[in-house]
């Protein structure tokens, strides 16, 4: 089962490089009117697709430098999946643990390097879940409008066993993919 996890977590990767002269960080409140956190997971009966409903935290992002840091978290009871069973299971003690960890957190930064000629951002951080913190790291692609970022997008695999979370049996796939946009105004 894809966790919504991190769900998080994204920002900061261009295709190219774009100058910005002298442009000032800027801040924004991360709320789910503006933040959309998924997961996408699968087990032998079906996909599992689930976002989170509730959201909140900011990212400050600098287009001078292409640099940014995110921290978001996630309120786990509000994971939307597509069946009453399913959300159960979901945010049961095996999985997310709802009862006991409530929350998930992502704090991180992106980095930009060249590769082949073109800026590859990543964003580098850490996500707490179930009580633990593993570093997770989002490849991040920056949507612009002529000179105006209007999304940040981010996505990542991670293996899910790793933060504590059952394959059921081996019946779900620990390797759990999330995404995470941000749509700037």
């Amino acid at each position: 089962m894809k966790h919504a996890l991190s769900t998080l977590f994204l920002l900061c990767a261009s295709p190219i490089l774009v100058p910005i002269a002298n442009a000032a960080p800027q801040h924004v409140t991360l709320t789910p009117s503006n933040t959309q956190a998924t997961l996408h997971a699968k087990s032998a009966v079906t996909d599992i697709d689930g976002s989170f409903e509730k959201l909140g935290g900011s990212v400050t992002y600098n287009l001078t430098d292409q640099t940014c840091h995110v921290d978001l978290t996630m309120d786990v009871n509000s994971i939307k999946v597509g069946s009453a069973v399913l959300r159960t299971v979901m945010l049961s003690g095996l999985m997310l643990d709802g009862d006991d960890h409530p929350a998930m957190h992502y704090v991180g930064d992106c980095q930009p390097t060249i590769h082949n000629g073109k800026v590859r951002t990543q964003l580098v951080g850490s996500l707490t879940m179930r009580g633990q913190t593993h570093p997770l790291t989002f490849d991040v692609n920056m949507v612009f409008q002529k000179n105006t970022l209007t999304k940040i997008a981010s996505a990542t695999t991670f293996d899910q066993r790793q933060w504590g979370l059952s394959t059921m049996l081996n019946t779900v796939d620990p390797h759990v993919r999330t995404e995470t946009v941000i749509t700037l105004n």
